[in-house]
């Protein structure tokens, strides 16, 4: 987990909204980064909130159209010669009469009810614990999979634009600080000069006004990152740039005789642990191709079988691994996630290796569990008084479930039996490192194993494109 001390997380959180008593409690996390179900609620509180600024805007535009028609109205006074009967009447009416409607038109307090509307939807809205899970997963994506910046933030994946919204100067900026916090300040300088970049290209600065950064924030990131990589002559061509807009700015004027300094006396830099090298070296890999004596046919080795074969698929004899391919069928696949959804959770005692929340499905208390547990039973032929649960798994950003990837497991099962519910575009493999195999998911499809005393090892990779679904059984 990525632990942020940055005054964006402190702001996101709504610290000035506690303080002012208008949100009184909210979740430690709405789990909106590890699972996609979570993040369908973001998109309906997306439309309700920019209704809600429409409708703010059309308060603000009747208000602003009885201001005009009242300036008019006293400038045309104005322009009346003075001194005339008629007018001096007409001058002291409107002053008597006009001028109280204008103060209470003043006074007048705008948009409440949209204002309590967003009141509660910061209630809603994505938690400090959310925003630094959906920045591990992007540093998780990046390291593993190896990812351009330029390209991450363009919307170009795998050399394939994607029509989404281009990422901004703040996306970029907040991966910049995120690497900055980690000192990965190679990373860190590449998004940042990716945000100045956008800043310098912006075709009407006057809209960047609202937002919580200013020009300079950026313009110190780059002497810090560039000050870490050691390149302190570009360190100090941004101080100066910083101080040519801020003269007195105290904490440059300080830096750059620092950086003289360390421009003459450069000091030894070390290089800081990166996190997820095992999930890169693993993903990243190429396996070599399954031994050329597996056999792939069809099975009927018992009477459900016999009238509807399964297409068995060996990957490995010295452990065996088997894919049987069209295991359930499309509406045995959306039963079970209908069913899932309400119990889908976070499990926190994987958290530190699970972006994903887990829905758990018993035999008694849901039919198609019952079902796909019996036919989980009849192919692999496993005692069917053994264990009647049955996880069903949703990703979220970067989603992956590991629940033992860095030590062999200690739990009693024999076997495992892995359903694919969705295809993943890219990523969210199943790999088994010591047999040198990776196993692209296929919807429908399931994965068994045979994990004698827990000594057969799975890692899955991030998912980096696609919504992916699992549903996992231990057999005993």
């Amino acid at each position: 987990m990525v632990k942020m001390l940055l005054l964006f997380i402190v702001l996101a959180a709504g610290v000035g909204l506690h303080a002012k008593g208008l949100v009184l409690s909210a979740p430690e996390s709405y789990d909106f980064a590890i699972s996609s179900e979570s993040q369908l609620s973001l998109l309906k509180l997306r439309e309700t909130q920019v209704k809600n600024l429409q409708n703010y805007n059309e308060v603000l535009k009747k208000h602003l159209k009885k201001i005009r028609l009242a300036i008019k109205y006293s400038e045309d006074l104005l322009k009346t010669p003075a001194h005339n009967l008629l007018l001096d009447f007409k001058v002291l009416r409107h002053m008597y009469t006009n001028w109280p409607q204008y103060l209470n038109i003043l006074k007048k307090e705008l948009g409440s009810k949209e204002i309590l509307i967003s009141q509660d939807l910061l209630m809603q809205q994505p938690t400090s614990v959310d925003f630094e899970e959906s920045l591990d997963a992007i540093y998780r994506l990046q390291t593993v999979y190896n990812l351009d910046s330029y390209d991450m933030a363009e919307g170009i994946l795998d050399g394939k634009e994607y029509k989404v919204k281009k990422w901004s100067i703040d996306e970029c900026l907040i991966l910049g600080l995120m690497y900055q916090y980690l000192k990965h300040y190679n990373e860190s300088e590449n998004w940042l000069q990716l945000a100045l970049y956008y800043y310098e290209d912006h075709p009407n600065r006057e809209e960047l006004k609202i937002k919580l950064w200013e020009h300079s924030n950026l313009l110190e990131s780059l002497v810090e990152a560039n000050k870490g990589l050691g390149r302190y002559l570009e360190a100090k061509k941004f101080a100066q740039d910083l101080l040519s807009i801020l003269p007195n700015h105290s904490y440059m004027l300080k830096q750059l005789p620092r950086l003289e300094y360390l421009q003459a006396n450069p000091s030894k830099l070390t290089n800081p642990k990166k996190g997820h090298q095992l999930q890169k070296e693993i993903c990243s890999k190429r396996y070599r191709k399954p031994n050329t004596n597996l056999v792939c046919r069809y099975v009927d080795w018992n009477p459900f079988l016999q009238l509807a074969p399964l297409k068995m698929e060996e990957l490995s004899i010295e452990t065996h691994i088997s894919i049987f391919h069209g295991f359930l069928g499309k509406k045995d696949v959306e039963t079970l996630k209908n069913a899932s959804r309400p119990k889908l959770q976070r499990n926190e005692h994987l958290s530190w290796n699970c972006s994903c929340k887990i829905g758990n499905l018993s035999s008694s208390s849901h039919d198609i569990a019952r079902k796909i547990n019996d036919l989980i039973i009849d192919i692999t032929g496993f005692p069917p008084k053994g264990n009647q649960m049955l996880e069903v798994i949703n990703y979220g950003i970067a989603g992956n479930y590991n629940p033992d990837d860095t030590a062999k497991s200690t739990s009693p099962n024999k076997a495992n039996a892995l359903i694919f519910l969705s295809n993943a575009e890219r990523g969210g493999e199943i790999v088994f490192p010591s047999r040198q195999l990776k196993v692209k998911p296929r919807k429908g499809s399931m994965l068994v194993w045979v994990n004698p005393k827990g000594s057969v090892i799975y890692h899955q990779c991030p998912i980096l494109k696609g919504n992916m679904w699992v549903a996992n059984k231990v057999l005993n």
